[in-house]
């Protein structure tokens, strides 16, 4: 998670240089929201779920959203320990383990949400011409992306994607909502 946030962030400067490093991270997870679903969990509807966790958000209604969860995470890993207050775990993939776990806005978080970042900065066009190993992929479903060759192409990765649509549901943490308060 280490690496692939840091990964998101470098494709963040890249994009979006004139802006502070949160608002560009968040800008671009947002922008490429579908690309971090599909290898994270596409499951879930990620544009609609918001986290009762203690990290600063700057969506309009002060709800994090995952954007804002997911800078908390690369800026806890990074920087800044009480960027997530309570703390932030990184649970093994597996089947049957929640995508998130949140109690008392202390988080964990299931390994693939690296794959989602990672397949955001892959796939960016930002990153045409980048290098790396012959042996590193991604995966999504029966496609193995073979990532030396697949720097930059967001948009075939998407018709990919989009072949094979998938019903999503928005999270809901509602008990966890009653001890949640904004963070400013």
């Amino acid at each position: 998670m280490w690496h692939a946030s840091g990964a998101l962030a470098d494709t963040a400067a890249k994009r979006y240089p004139w802006l502070d490093p949160g608002p560009r991270f968040r800008r671009t997870v947002r922008d490429d929201i579908d690309i971090f679903t599909a290898l994270a969990a596409p499951d879930i509807d990620f544009g609609s779920s918001r986290y009762p966790v203690p990290v600063p958000s700057d969506n309009p209604d002060g709800y994090p959203d995952i954007a804002d969860l997911l800078y908390g995470v690369h800026r806890f890993l990074h920087e800044d320990e009480n960027a997530l207050a309570a703390g932030c775990d990184i649970t093994p993939h597996a089947d049957g383990v929640a995508m998130f776990e949140i109690l008392r806005g202390r988080l964990w978080l299931r390994a693939s949400a690296a794959l989602g970042l990672l397949g955001i900065a892959v796939f960016a066009t930002e990153n045409r011409g980048e290098r790396i190993p012959e042996s590193y992929m991604l995966g999504w479903r029966q496609h193995i992306f073979h990532v030396y060759g697949w720097w930059g192409w967001q948009n075939h990765f998407r018709e990919i994607v989009s072949l094979t649509p998938i019903a999503q549901t928005p999270l809901d943490f509602a008990e966890e909502w009653d001890s949640w308060t904004p963070v400013g």
